[in-house]
């Protein structure tokens, strides 16, 4: 009985003790789970502000719903963006607000410009953007984007650092306008452009010229003139440098550039004086441009990028029942070149590329961004919005070979602006705004040889960046002269 009663007891005080440390066991599991970290989530911020220049922000509403359903984690932060109507206002705008510590998440910087802004930007890891599939998936024209920096490693050794300076979602290259109605074929050299002028002798026997009736009443071609006339005019002298080896206005006193800038000029002796007098005539009486005149009949090319069509369309608009540019005959031709020699042909690429503010407090939310920017989708969201843009990427190049540009204007092709055989490169400005601003206002200026105005641009633009980037020498006043 003694036993059968310590038996039970022992039971007892067993069940009791093991009772307690499963007790104590589910306790202290309780307490550890409740003590461990959450799962980090991410910091989404309420706003990413994104500035361009000359698009419609309206335009990037696919864009910004694209990007929030690849990354949802963002789909509550705003996207806001914001429209400048051309480069001089935005860049003033953006440098001040730089200079504050309160600039945009993310704005956009020129192919051409000489470090002003791209000074300003962070570049693109390569975890988040791999600088080799960057390089094989878009343009060639884009591998100026493509950076190695040198840093020493834990152990003291060198090692480079891989990435990109920003994203590119378009380009533009120089093509021809033509009226096929005035001009059959577009010639493959310059130098062959007006061949068929007619010598005006003096027929009235005063010294004076007479228009006869085999002396064509327009021009092939008019360039020699300044911004005022010639919409894009820094930009096509910035082909012709391209075209005689001048990649930078670093070379603008190179005999190159000399030459280059004489071809330019060379235009005005290949139209017959009287016809060339009564269409300058009516450009300044009128204040008309040369794609206005282009559009009634007076001149037979022009040059440009894809974009021109919009300048195109807006003058016919102008010229009303004075325009007798058909749809038919609006055709457009690849660039002119200086040889024959296909290893040396030449064009003038540009573009603008989304990058990311050194000041920018989003920076992973900005990363994001632009790595859907990077992707087919947005680039494919974009030209739907913008037709007269190139694609960055190539996969979709081929494509676009065969189309037109705008479904009312059938004959202008993308093709005639993206030859894959013809060498696309950037010219180096320097600083743009300044680089446009010289070339545009100083190329009527006949009074100067071309020697001159080049080494005058030299001149103002290191005055300028003597300013804005050394911020040096800011007694000393920067002139057009």
């Amino acid at each position: 009985m003694t036993d059968i009663a310590s038996l039970s007891k022992n039971k007892i005080v067993f069940f009791a003790v093991t009772g307690v440390l499963v007790l104590a066991l589910i306790i202290g599991i309780s307490m550890l789970g409740s003590g461990s970290p959450k799962k980090t989530k991410t910091n989404a911020p309420k706003e990413l502000t994104v500035w361009v220049v000359g698009d419609e922000s309206a335009g990037f509403s696919d864009i910004i719903t694209g990007f929030k359903n690849r990354y949802p984690e963002y789909k509550n932060t705003e996207v806001k963006v914001t429209k400048f109507g051309n480069y001089v206002d935005y860049e003033k705008t953006l440098l001040t607000v730089l200079g504050d510590g309160n600039s945009p998440d993310i704005f956009v910087v020129n192919s051409s410009d000489g470090g002003l802004l791209e000074s300003k930007i962070l570049a693109i890891p390569s975890d988040i953007i791999n600088p080799d599939d960057f390089s094989k998936n878009f343009n060639k024209v884009f591998d100026d984007l493509l950076i190695e920096n040198k840093e020493k490693d834990s152990s003291g050794n060198d090692k480079t650092i891989s990435g990109i300076k920003g994203v590119p979602l378009w380009y533009q290259a120089m093509g021809i306008f033509y009226n096929w109605k005035l001009v059959k074929t577009v010639p493959h050299l310059w130098s062959d452009i007006g061949q068929d002028v007619v010598n005006i002798s003096d027929t009235t026997g005063d010294g004076g010229s007479q228009m006869t009736s085999d002396v064509p009443d327009y021009a092939d071609l008019m360039l020699w003139l300044d911004g005022k006339y010639i919409p894009g005019a820094s930009d096509i002298l910035s082909l012709f440098f391209l075209q005689n080896n001048i990649p930078s206005y670093e070379k603008l006193t190179d005999a190159d550039a000399t030459k280059a800038m004489e071809n330019y000029f060379s235009f005005s002796g290949k139209t017959s004086p009287a016809t060339l007098a009564h269409i300058d005539s009516i450009m300044k009486d009128l204040n008309l441009t040369t794609v206005d005149m282009f559009v009634r009949g007076k001149i037979g090319m022009i040059i440009g990028f894809p974009s021109l069509l919009r300048e195109i369309e807006y003058s016919i608009k102008r010229a009303g029942s004075e325009n007798v540019l058909s749809s038919l005959n609006l055709r457009t031709s690849e660039i002119p070149q200086v040889s024959l020699d296909p290893k040396n042909a030449m064009n003038l690429g540009e573009y603008d590329y989304f990058a990311l503010s050194k000041t920018s407090p989003n920076v992973q939310a900005g990363y994001s961004f632009l790595a859907y920017l990077s992707t087919g989708e947005a680039e494919e969201k974009y030209l739907a919005n913008f037709p007269t843009y190139l694609p960055a990427q190539r996969l979709r190049e081929e494509s676009k070979m065969n189309e037109a540009i705008s479904k009312d204007y059938t004959r202008v092709k993308y093709r005639s602006f993206m030859n894959p055989e013809t060498a696309l490169q950037t010219f180096r400005k320097g600083l743009r705004n300044e680089y446009d601003a010289y070339f545009s206002q100083i190329l009527w200026n006949i009074q100067k040889s071309p020697g001159d105005m080049l080494s005058g641009a030299m001149k103002y633009i290191d005055c300028n960046k003597k300013h804005l980037l050394d911020i040096t020498s800011l007694d000393e006043e920067c002139k057009i002269e």
